[in-house]
């Protein structure tokens, strides 16, 4: 890569078009579900009346039903707050292997010379100087500042609401803790940013993963979910919160690979690592709930 890539051009190019039509389309999306929940909530129905949903329904009743009542016994909690338990492990054990399988491939160098240069290179040719001030400022959002104050906000808001302290752990114990896990896989990694030549704006470090991106999803899931569980009950104010959120993310992952200071896999990488993170403190929250709703008795020894 010898050529040196500025801030654009003054016109409006190929990838600005892209990023307000994925913006539109997005703003769509959430309006039409805000707007259908009675339509989604019938389709659900008719899916859950299919007969192949009904064996499975009866193939899971026969051979996991003493599992979930174990399971429901150790976590003390009841037998549909296991299920929705097991349900979101499973969720948050695929975004974990998605960042394990990216992870892999960065170590291997598999991505760096077929998906991460080609794309940097692309995208870096693509900009336009409106579009490059405004992801100046969107970049800041993924800030360790910005995002500190964001959960002291979200934390208070929710905490007054629910009339607990319980929203700040979660949200502090979250944000922290992804922090760390950030740091320990950029130290284990060590991978080298893209070229100079490739960035609008300095930064130092390494590359792997976005930590903009890490916080910045982890921060959307996990403060969408407190404020739906206890500040806002009505349909769509929770999708457009979680519209808002994530949309202000990709946004954040965006800026990052438009500014050449990441390649893609990094921000993908965040993403998943700050999803799976937010949704294991997630089930802590709703474990710790459900436990304080439905007390039962510790499993014996032995």
């Amino acid at each position: 890569m010898d050529q040196a890539y500025g801030p654009g051009s003054a016109g409006f190019g190929t990838l600005s078009a892209i990023v307000l039509v994925l913006l539109l389309v997005w703003s769509g999306l959430a309006v039409w579900v805000a707007t259908h929940r009675s339509t989604l909530a019938s389709a659900l129905r008719r899916v859950g009346g299919t007969a192949v949903v009904g064996r499975a329904r009866s193939w899971a009743a026969e051979h996991l039903s003493g599992s979930l009542r174990v399971v429901a016994r150790w976590l003390s909690v009841d037998a549909a707050a296991a299920l929705a338990l097991v349900a979101g492990a499973a969720l948050v054990a695929v975004l974990a292997a998605g960042f394990a399988e990216l992870l892999d491939n960065v170590i291997e160098g598999e991505v760096i010379d077929y998906v991460d240069r080609p794309v940097s290179e692309w995208v870096a040719a693509q900009r336009d100087l409106w579009l490059t001030e405004t992801m100046k400022v969107v970049t800041h959002l993924g800030d360790a500042a910005s995002l500190a104050v964001a959960v002291v906000l979200l934390s208070a808001w929710a905490g007054w609401w629910a009339r607990s302290w319980q929203p700040a752990v979660l949200a502090v114990s979250g944000l922290l803790g992804v922090a760390v896990v950030m740091l320990a896989a950029k130290l284990a990694v060590g991978r080298s940013r893209p070229p100079s030549l490739i960035a609008v704006i300095v930064e130092d470090g390494f590359s792997f993963p976005s930590g903009h991106s890490t916080g910045s999803f982890a921060l959307a899931v996990l403060g969408a979910w407190m404020v739906g569980r206890w500040v806002l009950h009505n349909w769509a104010a929770r999708v457009a919160v979680w519209a808002i959120a994530l949309a202000l993310a990709a946004l954040v992952g965006l800026s990052r690979i438009y500014l050449g200071v990441h390649y893609l896999s990094d921000v993908l990488a965040g993403a998943f690592l700050g999803a799976a993170w937010a949704g294991a403190v997630m089930l802590v929250g709703a474990w710790w709930e459900a436990s304080r709703r439905s007390p039962q008795p510790a499993p014996s020894p032995g």
